[in-house]
C-alpha cells in the first residue's frame, strides 16, 4: 500500500502543462508572445471548474501532459519514466526512451532499488503529494518548534511555476506555503545539457546529485547552490553541515542529522569525512554504482516518487510497524510504507557510503 510522504522536497519534471504542445521547460511554461493562445489550455475566465480559474485541479491537469496516456510532453511522471512522445522536442539528448526520470514516479518508477545493474518497473512505495493531499511537511520550522507544519496540502503547483521562470525544472524560489521567506533561485541547466533520465548501471543513483555552475562533481558546494537549500525551505531543520551528525543542533527532535549541507571549501576541509571521527573513507564505488562528494538530500532520495521496498526485511528496523514519523506515529499499510522516497531496498543508501562487514564487493 502507498503512503505519502512529504520528505525532502525537492522535484525533477515539470508541472503544469497544457494537453498539446510541451516542449522541456519551454512550451507553455514560458515564451509566451503578446498574442499567446496557451492561456486557454489551463484557464477559463468565466466557466473554471477549479481555483486560480483552472479547468481541472491542478494534479489532473498536470498529468493530462505528463501522464501515463497524455501526448503533450516527454516526462511521464506518473509511470517515472522518459517517452519521447512530444513531436516539439528541440533537444533528442534529453533522455533516453523508456529509462527512468531522476525524480521517480508518482504511480509506478523504473529505478534499479536492488542494484540490479538495470532500471526495473514496480509501484510506489512512497511519494510527494501531488493532488493537494494534506499531510506534514517533517522538520519545517524553527529549532524547537515541533515535528513539522501539519495540514500542508502540497500538489505540483507548490513546488513548480507552470508559467516558466527559468530555474532548474521551473522551480519556484519559495515554494507556495512554506513559510519561508528568502529566494532560493537555482539556476536552469543549458538547453544542450538537460538530462531527465537516470544513467544506466554505474553512476544511476549515487552520482545524481545537482550543483551549479557545472559542480556537479565537486568537492565543494560554497559558493554553490545545493537544491539542499531549495528543499530545506520546507524541510528547514533537515539541512545540515558535516558536523550534524556529533553537534547537537538544540532541536528535541531533530537533535543529531547527517549531513545535507556539503560546506567543504576545497581539499584541506576532507578529514572531515576521511578522518576523526569517520575513519574509514566512503567508497568511490559501491556495486558498480559511482559515488562522489556532493552529499544533499538527492544523494538518497527522489523526489517524485520511489518503489523503494523495505521487505528486505519485513519485521526488521526499517518497515513501517518499528519505524515512526518523526511525530512518533506510525504508518500505515504495508511493510514498506516507511521507504521514504530512498533511492535503494531498505537502507541500502546507507551502506552505499558505509558499506559495513559482510557487504557484497562490486
Amino acid at each position: 500500500m502507498k503512503k505519502i510522504l512529504l520528505v525532502t522536497v525537492v522535484v525533477f519534471a515539470t508541472a503544469l502543462a497544457v494537453v498539446g504542445l510541451a516542449s522541456a521547460d519551454g512550451g507553455p511554461h514560458g515564451g509566451y508572445t503578446p498574442t499567446t493562445d496557451a492561456c486557454a489550455g489551463c484557464h477559463r475566465a468565466h466557466t473554471a471548474a477549479a481555483p486560480r480559474l483552472l479547468t481541472t485541479p491542478v494534479g489532473s491537469l498536470c498529468l493530462s501532459c505528463h501522464g501515463s496516456t497524455a501526448t503533450g510532453a516527454d516526462t511521464n511522471v506518473a509511470d517515472g519514466v522518459f517517452t519521447q512522445r512530444d513531436p516539439n522536442t528541440s533537444d533528442t539528448s534529453e533522455g533516453v526512451a523508456g529509462r527512468g526520470l531522476r525524480g521517480g514516479g508518482f504511480v509506478n518508477t523504473q529505478m534499479d532499488t536492488n542494484f540490479g545493474g538495470a532500471g526495473a518497473g514496480g509501484s510506489v512505495t512512497s511519494i510527494h503529494a501531488y493532488t493537494s493531499t494534506v499531510g506534514t511537511a517533517w522538520g519545517n520550522g524553527a529549532i524547537g518548534s515541533g515535528p513539522g507544519l501539519a495540514n500542508f496540502a502540497l500538489d505540483c503547483g507548490n513546488c513548480h511555476d507552470p508559467h516558466g521562470n527559468g530555474n532548474y525544472r521551473i522551480l519556484r524560489p519559495i515554494p507556495r506555503g512554506s513559510g519561508a521567506s528568502g529566494l532560493v533561485n537555482v539556476p536552469d541547466e543549458p538547453v544542450a545539457g538537460k538530462l531527465y533520465t537516470i544513467a544506466n548501471g554505474a553512476g544511476q543513483y549515487f552520482g545524481e546529485g545537482y550543483n551549479l555552475a557545472g559542480a556537479s562533481t565537486a568537492p565543494m558546494r560554497t559558493p554553490y547552490v545545493s537544491l539542499s537549500d531549495w528543499c530545506a525551505q520546507c524541510h528547514t531543520r533537515y539541512l545540515a553541515p558535516v558536523e550534524g551528525a556529533t553537534t547537537d543542533s538544540g532541536d528535541a527532535i531533530f537533535r543529531y542529522r547527517h549531513m545535507t549541507a556539503d560546506t567543504f571549501a576545497g581539499g584541506g576541509n576532507c578529514t572531515k569525512c576521511h578522518g576523526t571521527p569517520f575513519v574509514n573513507p566512503p567508497p568511490i564505488t559501491y556495486n558498480g554504482k559511482y559515488w562522489n562528494h556532493d552529499v544533499e538530500c538527492m544523494t538518497c532520495h527522489v523526489a517524485h516518487g520511489t518503489s523503494a521496498s523495505m521487505a528486505t526485511n519485513p519485521t526488521g528496523y526499517a518497515e513501517s510497524a518499528n519505524l515512526p514519523y518523526p511525530d512518533g506515529t506510525l504508518a500505515a499499510g504495508g511493510v514498506s510504507a516507511r521507504s521514504s522516497l530512498l533511492r535503494v531496498d531498505g537502507r541500502g543508501v546507507c551502506q552505499a557510503c558505509h558499506n559495513k562487514p559482510g557487504t557484497a564487493t562490486p
